[in-house]
């Protein structure tokens, strides 16, 4: 009996710990694509608005291919509060 409830134990807490490691990185940020606008675009940063009302700027020569201009409609991840794969949105 002692046995039984031991593995029964065991086997509680491991699928606790296996159930609680999807659900962590799906409420991650950085796999969640976000839209936002471009408001200006200076020598040296992009500052755009995303759809959260936040304002983020992200420097220039990392989107230079995208060509961005004031207007263009972006999407972006979040890490660490700051954008990363800022491409322009068809």
């Amino acid at each position: 009996m002692r046995k039984l409830v031991v593995t029964l134990g065991i086997v509680a807490v491991c699928g606790g710990l296996f159930a609680a490691s999807p659900s962590h990185a799906t409420d991650s940020a950085a796999g969640k694509q976000q839209t936002g606008t471009v408001v200006a675009v200076e020598e040296d940063v992009v500052r755009f608005k995303g759809a959260d009302g936040k304002e983020y700027e992200i420097d220039a020569t990392i989107v230079a291919a995208e060509d961005l201009k004031t207007g263009d409609v972006v999407e972006y991840g979040i890490v660490d509060e700051k954008p990363v794969r800022v491409k322009k949105k068809n």
